[in-house]
């Protein structure tokens, strides 16, 4: 099974489950599994697994962006400063999008200098929010040995665009790329026209660098976008 064909299934599993009412959590739980070990550099909730008292300190960000999560880093950052930036696994939007915490997430990243990284899938807001960390590091799966960043618009419970704040986050992602990134290449975003479609970055573990497609058609209609590598978006790999 080639990389494309392993992407349609995972568009079209993720639809499926999507149209037969399954809770996000069940098809984060089936696609990359929920249950990730925290790396040596990350801290939850406050508990900080960094054996190393000079590494990066991440505080990890599972299943969706919401108001329980908010205020837990609100709680991690208030006793423990050196926290200096996010990790999003496995983080997808549910039907209703809380805009009030994504945007708090993003006032944070903006107010504390935040780096970013993302592990699994990382899609929607997840994405958006990605991309404004003060530096963007793209991390392999645990499980799957696959992450996939796939930006959309933000939307409202009408499936209806926020461009207003999902413009916010375009210029702020723009500007944390010194440019490399253009509003020419954000702007494929406000194509999607369904709830799979996406403008993807994927990186696969024991690849030298990611892919860029644009995922459209429910999937069905993968297109190579540029461009169409780590450094041509201002993006770092990790291990």
């Amino acid at each position: 099974m080639n990389e494309y064909t392993q992407i349609k299934k995972y568009v079209t599993d993720t639809m499926f489950r999507c149209l037969a009412g399954i809770s996000l959590a069940v098809i984060v739980g089936n696609l990359n599994g929920l249950a990730m070990a925290q790396t040596p550099m990350q801290t939850d909730g406050g508990h900080i697994t960094a054996s190393d008292a000079t590494a990066i300190q991440l505080f990890r960000v599972a299943g969706k962006i919401d108001k329980a999560m908010l205020e837990r880093f609100d709680n991690a950052i208030k006793t423990n400063r050196a926290i200096s930036g996010l990790e999003f696994d496995n983080v997808m939007d549910s039907r209703e999008i809380d805009l009030d915490a994504v945007m708090g997430l993003h006032d944070r990243i903006k107010q504390y200098h935040l780096s970013t990284a993302a592990r699994g899938l990382c899609i929607g807001s997840c994405a958006l929010l990605f991309m404004t960390g003060y530096t963007r590091t793209i991390l392999p799966s645990a499980r799957t040995g696959t992450t996939r960043v796939g930006l959309r618009p933000l939307v409202n419970q009408y499936n209806e665009f926020m461009t207003e704040q999902t413009n916010e986050l375009i210029t702020e992602i723009i500007k944390r790329s010194d440019g490399k990134i253009t509003l020419e290449f954000m702007e494929k975003i406000y194509r999607v026209r369904d709830e799979i479609a996406s403008l993807m970055i994927q990186y696969h573990t024991g690849k030298n660098d990611i892919q860029v497609i644009f995922l459209e058609r429910g999937g069905e209609k993968l297109q190579p976008v540029e461009p169409s590598t780590a450094e041509g978006l201002g993006l770092k790999i990790g291990t």
